[in-house]
């Protein structure tokens, strides 16, 4: 088993309260991201699990059983923090059999867990290596393996690639999700990269100003924000405003069909992600889109991201083609399918 139940938590630090009304249940073998900027409070709430940190009102559960008044070591909870926090005077194997022989575990089924773990996390071979002698993406891999190794029922991980550099990074993203896929632990992993908990993740939770805005999978996040702000998180950047009228959004930026189910009458904020634009060169005779004329442009590799002033408003798009200059003419087609309706203001 390894299921999580946190339950109107709330923490505190000082006078100040960092956590409100916070509750999450994170399922059996699921891998669960963590995801919010720095400061919301993220690794915080990885603290308060591990017991390093005593909440001010709520409870924490693992198996349905209360662990606040537990003690860290006996909480069935493992954390791995964002440096390794190895022990420099042991080796690989010393290192990772730590917890084991804190537990009392005879030495040679002890070797047999490491001799497996080491398999596991790509570390066979380096079973005899001091700490010094290790690349960042090797420690951090032995620090992983210590706390699987402990076969805990929830693992914690507090942005333990945020260290490493992105190649490095990519990497270990996918052998987390292979050792998640292969073993079934239940993991809870906290980043501010919204990608990095888009890729590796069953669901996320997403947490702003201390409070969850919103959890589901990945693809109904980005697509489906619940607001705004969560929107702009996830890189919503064209947000305008209009009212439903006869199934019709009459906004400052056009009139587009959205449905009557949205109903008449009704102020709302609307918003599509630059990516799901289309920009072409103006036409000649009759115009079929938005006209506007490129403000800037800027490369990003694979994409280039437009800016085009269409009357007052400045849209944002996100093309594969790096064909556009400031003061181009041009048209962009915004498709009624992929615009998202929030509440007016």
């Amino acid at each position: 088993m390894g299921e999580l139940d946190l339950k109107n938590l709330r923490i505190d630090y000082g006078a100040r309260m960092i956590i409100r009304d916070f509750n999450l249940a994170v399922r059996n073998g699921e891998m669960m991201s963590l995801l919010g900027p720095s400061g919301a409070g993220k690794t915080t709430i990885l603290k308060a699990i591990a017991g390093l940190l005593a909440p001010a009102a709520g409870d924490i559960l693992i198996d349905g059983q209360s662990v606040r008044d537990v003690p860290p070591e006996k909480r069935d909870a493992v954390m791995v923090f964002q440096k390794p926090l190895l022990f420099p005077f042991m080796n690989v194997a010393q290192n990772i059999g730590f917890g084991l022989r804190m537990q009392g575990q005879p030495g040679r089924e002890a070797r047999r867990h490491i001799g497996a773990i080491l398999a596991l996390t790509q570390l066979e071979g380096l079973e005899h290596r001091k700490v010094h002698e290790l690349s960042g993406g090797q420690q951090q891999r032995v620090a992983l393996a210590r706390a699987l190794v402990l076969k805990p029922s929830v693992l914690l991980l507090d942005e333990p690639l945020s260290n490493l550099d992105a190649n490095l990074r990519q990497r270990m993203r996918e052998l987390i999700q292979t050792i998640q896929s292969e073993t079934r632990m239940t993991m809870l992993f906290v980043t501010h990269d919204q990608s990095e908990a888009l890729m590796i993740s069953h669901r996320v939770a997403l947490l702003l100003e201390g409070r969850l805005r919103q959890v589901g999978a990945p693809r109904e996040l980005f697509y489906q924000p619940a607001d705004p702000e969560v929107a702009r998180f996830f890189g919503g950047r064209n947000f305008f405003q209009g009212h439903v009228r006869d199934g019709k959004l009459h906004s400052d930026l056009g009139v587009f069909p959205v449905g009557p189910q949205n109903g008449n009458g009704h102020v709302r904020t609307a918003t599509i992600r630059p990516e799901d634009i289309r920009i072409a060169p103006r036409a000649t005779g009759q115009s079929r889109g938005l006209r506007g004329r490129v403000v800037k442009t800027r490369f990003e590799g694979s994409s280039t991201r437009v800016v085009v002033a269409c009357g007052a408003n400045e849209v944002m798009v996100l093309t594969p083609e790096d064909a556009f200059r400031p003061g181009q003419e041009v048209e962009i087609t915004v498709p009624p399918e992929k615009i998202r309706l929030f509440p007016g203001d």
